[in-house]
C-alpha cells in the first residue's frame, strides 16, 4: 500500500481518537484502501470559500484563514461505513441530524500539507430537545464562555469551540414521536492546529455562516433567528 494511502488512513483514525478524547461518542470513519488510480487518493486543495460545501461568507472566509494561519485547506477524503463520502454536504448533514454521531455527516477541515492528521476544525449538526440557558451558567463557566445573541443560545469557549442552538422543528424519519424542536451546531478546533491569532469570535463567525446555510437547507430560516452578521457578545 502506498505511503499516501496509509497517511489518509492514519488521519481518519486520528480524527476518531480526537473526538473520543473530547467526550464524544466514537466516530468511525473509513478511508478507501489502495486503488490502481493515484488520482483517487490525492487530497484536493481547497480555498476557504470552498470548504464545508461552500457555505462560508466573506467574514467567515477571513475568520477561517486567521484560525488556520493558512490560505489552503483540505477535507477528510474517503467513505464512511455507510458508503457515503466523508466530505461534507449540506443535504447529507440535514438528512442525518437525527442519527448518532457515527452516522452524521460532519465537516472536518485540515490545513493543506499538514502531516499531523489533526483537523483544524470540525463542525457537526444534530437535532436536540433542549438548549442551555445563559442564565444557568456558573460563575466559573461564565469566565470561560462568551455568550452571543444568536438563535436561542450561542457561545464560544475560549478559542477552542463554539456552539449555536436554533429553533427548527424536525421529525426523525420512520419513527413515530414528537418533532425535535432545536438544532445544535457545534464547532471544535484542535489546539495544536489553531493559530495563536485566532479568537473565539473567529470560531463563532465560521460556525454562524455554516449554521445559516443549514437552517436554510432544513427550511427553518424564518424561525431560526440567525443574524446575517455576528452581533456583539452579551
Amino acid at each position: 500500500m502506498r505511503q499516501e494511502s496509509k497517511f489518509l488512513q492514519n488521519r481518519a483514525r486520528t480524527f476518531t481518537a480526537l473526538r473520543s478524547a473530547m467526550g464524544a461518542a466514537v466516530l468511525i470513519l473509513s478511508v478507501s484502501a489502495c486503488s490502481g488510480n493515484d488520482s483517487d487518493k490525492k487530497e484536493p486543495t481547497l480555498t476557504a470559500s470552498q470548504v464545508c460545501d461552500s457555505t462560508l461568507d466573506s467574514s467567515a472566509i477571513a475568520a477561517l484563514r486567521r484560525i488556520g494561519g493558512s490560505e489552503e485547506f483540505t477535507e477528510l477524503p474517503g467513505m464512511m461505513d455507510s458508503g457515503e463520502p466523508n466530505k461534507f454536504s449540506l443535504k447529507r448533514a440535514a438528512d442525518t441530524v437525527h442519527e448518532d454521531m457515527t452516522q452524521r455527516n460532519q465537516c472536518a477541515v485540515y490545513k493543506a500539507g499538514d502531516a499531523t492528521g489533526h483537523p483544524l476544525i470540525y463542525v457537526d449538526f444534530s437535532a436536540v430537545k433542549h438548549h442551555p440557558s445563559a442564565d444557568g451558567a456558573s460563575q466559573e463557566e461564565e469566565s470561560e464562555n462568551v455568550i452571543y445573541p444568536i438563535g436561542v443560545y450561542a457561545k464560544t469557549h475560549e478559542n477552542i469551540s463554539a456552539a449555536i442552538y436554533f429553533k427548527c422543528s424536525t421529525q426523525d424519519a420512520g419513527k413515530v414521536k414528537e418533532p425535535t424542536p432545536f438544532i445544535q451546531g457545534s464547532l471544535y478546533g484542535t489546539p495544536d492546529q489553531i493559530s495563536p491569532k485566532a479568537t473565539g469570535r473567529d470560531l463563532i463567525t465560521v460556525l454562524s455562516a455554516i449554521t445559516r446555510a443549514m437552517a436554510k437547507q432544513l427550511g427553518c430560516t424564518s424561525e431560526a433567528a440567525l443574524p446575517s452578521q455576528v452581533p456583539v457578545a452579551d
